[in-house]
């Protein structure tokens, strides 16, 4: 029978132990019931609750964990994680300077550093700090997929894509297709391989031009992509063009389209331009056309001001509606917000400016949003798929990138061998947006 704190613990750890969580959980809130102050109780139920999004419980509990225990390491670092995540890197830093401290030893510690670092801009602290953390802990999965994205930003592409496999060591979804044999490089002239999505829209968009190299090696191609991106992609140009979840014709070979880079050898000084790759639908485009007529001699500038909120870096690169209202309060161009879905919520708080025309609810499709980027001077984006999709039309289109920015922007440039009509405006500090639209105010005509 359980009685008193010492054994309610007891049994919490070994309930935990036995995979039993739901019961654990409920040890540790009559633990905390009876001791407030259980610096294990509270980081337990802390981070139980970080993991399922509760962050404002989760928030109190592990604050309270660090405060009944200092030197708490684990509580340190779930508590940094979940301030990395709201955006408060500088209280984040604090706590893991104070676990690196208490736990120089600890591989997870050094992992946790290693995102801080990659997050707030520097590639290279992260990949030291990845490497440490994978000498404390060779196998840690996770540790190998930041070292190889640290490397990847680097522009050391070779080692990086080398390590790039770990992605789904920590994937939430196994690779589809596992039945079918895998294509790892070898000569592709009369084989028929299928190609398949794997991650967002804009790295389909990015990468799908590379299954061209292999057609013209004399592969035959099957893409696999959403039926949201199919009208994007059947044109003949990129293989026979399958929707998810549909049938498929027979194939040889099988690839999720995120390996071609490495096995095709890309480098930064290498990448693929074909020109542009997608087109838009011309009866789609022309009626698109009647609602962004030319108003003169003004320039019409289409923006959006969030990505996938399902990225694991949203938090870092969506600006947000309100951080962009600095430009549309500026006359003598036109305005269209390309918002659809996810973001829009935030014009509850944040109403659009009179003058800007909002397309947003009436866009179905990526036909539609591809339809309409002709009729633009400029498009003005986060790193998201619209910015891929403009890129890949040869539109012009100014980027808006996070310090945690995805390795394919590499560091500094603020031109891109991925798209050459495409502009990047870097964070210079992690979270500052306003200094980024300032930038971007000042290279927009007078």
């Amino acid at each position: 029978m359980v009685s008193g704190v010492g054994d309610l613990a007891r049994a919490a750890q070994a309930a935990m132990t036995r995979g039993e969580e739901g019961t654990a959980l409920s040890l540790w809130q009559q633990v905390l019931s009876a001791d407030p102050d259980h610096a294990v109780a509270l980081l337990t139920l802390g981070d139980a609750a970080r993991r399922a999004g509760r962050t404002e419980p989760a928030r109190d509990l592990l604050s309270r964990a660090v405060a009944a225990a200092p030197a708490l390491v684990p509580a340190r670092c779930a508590l940094a994680n979940l301030l990395l995540h709201q955006g408060e890197v500088d209280a984040a830093a604090v706590h893991l300077a104070v676990a690196a401290e208490q736990g120089a030893g600890i591989a997870y510690v050094w992992r946790d550093i290693g995102l801080l670092r990659r997050v707030t801009g520097d590639p290279a602290g992260a990949l030291a700090a990845f490497d440490r953390c994978l000498e404390l802990a060779p196998g840690d999965s996770a540790a190998s997929l930041g070292r190889s994205l640290a490397l990847l930003r680097l522009g050391r592409w070779r080692e990086g894509f080398d390590l790039y496999r770990h992605r789904w060591s920590v994937s939430a979804r196994p690779p589809r297709h596992q039945q079918i044999q895998a294509w790892r490089g070898e000569d592709p002239a009369g084989k028929r391989i299928l190609v398949w999505d794997e991650q967002g829209a804009g790295d389909t968009i990015m990468c799908v031009r590379l299954v061209r190299s292999l057609m013209a090696a004399g592969a035959q191609i099957v893409l696999e992509v959403p039926a949201a991106l199919v009208p994007l992609f059947d044109d003949g140009r990129h293989g026979t063009v399958v929707a998810r979840g549909t049938d498929l014709p027979p194939v040889d070979r099988g690839v999720p389209l995120l390996d071609l880079p490495g096995l095709l050898g890309l480098e930064p000084t290498g990448i693929p331009w074909p020109g542009p790759y997608i087109a838009s639908d011309p009866v789609r485009t022309a009626g698109w056309g009647q609602r962004l007529a030319r108003q003169g001699n003004r320039p019409r500038i289409g923006f959006s001001w969030a990505g996938n909120p399902a990225h694991p870096g949203d938090a870092w690169r969506t600006p947000g509606l309100a951080a962009l209202r600095p430009l549309l309060e500026r006359s003598g161009a036109d305005w269209y917000a390309l918002q659809v879905a996810s973001g829009r919520e935030q014009l509850r708080d944040s109403p659009l400016p009179a003058p800007v025309t909002d397309l947003g609810a009436e866009i179905g499709s990526w036909a539609d949003t591809a339809a309409i980027l002709p009729h633009l001077d400029l498009l003005i984006t986060p790193d998201s798929a619209l910015a891929h999709l403009a890129g890949a039309m040869g539109r012009p289109v100014w980027t808006l990138i996070a310090t945690d920015t995805d390795w394919r922007w590499l560091e500094g440039a603020a031109k891109t061998g991925w798209y050459p009509s495409m502009r990047l405006f870097r964070q210079k500090r992690c979270g500052d947006w306003a200094g980024v639209v300032a930038r971007v105010a000042a290279a927009l005509p007078a």
